[in-house]
């Protein structure tokens, strides 16, 4: 179902946003890691953006399809227990949170995995406003999250939240 619908491009609109928000923190050229990219169509974007990208999915089916569609470097993985310490400019979580059972872990390794002043980007679907969405967060879940190690600036473009955080 999920990539019956990437293939349809019903999620570009979403994936337009969450790399704006980069784009406004992160340089073109910097090394980014995608957490969750599943089938690969936002590493895709992110190198036809001009960024180095690396992806991390537990799912080795479906980085066999991501490489179909980018160069990008893919490892098989956790958001719990990330790679390479402080080797990325930015990190980005595009409908992912929801599916971290322990945040705080998740959080910790992606903070881990940023450089100092590095920027982590998630969106989500804003479950205070569009709460048949079924998945998402709320404004002050998605903030929770992650004030402990990044400082945060949640915003909301209905019916998604957006969050740039800014590893301490």
């Amino acid at each position: 179902m999920y990539e019956w619908l990437v293939r349809l491009r019903l999620f570009e609109w979403a994936y337009r946003i969450a790399l704006r928000e980069l784009e406004a923190a992160a340089p073109r050229g910097s090394r980014v890691l995608e957490i969750g990219p599943g089938i690969g169509r936002v590493l895709e974007l992110l190198e036809r953006r001009g960024y180095r990208a690396v992806g991390v999915d537990v799912s080795p089916a479906m980085l066999r399809r991501a490489k179909r569609r980018t160069s990008a470097d893919l490892l098989v993985g956790g958001s719990w227990r990330l790679p390479l310490r402080g080797a990325f400019d930015a990190a980005l979580a595009v409908f992912v949170l929801h599916h971290w059972g322990d945040h705080s872990s998740s959080i910790d390794s992606v903070a881990r995995a940023l450089r100092p002043g590095g920027v982590f980007v998630v969106l989500e679907a804003d479950l205070s406003r569009a709460p048949a969405a079924g998945h998402g967060c709320t404004p002050e879940c998605l903030r929770g999250a992650l004030e402990g190690k990044f400082d945060v600036e949640v915003k909301r473009r209905w019916p998604l939240l957006i969050a740039r955080a800014v590893r301490r």
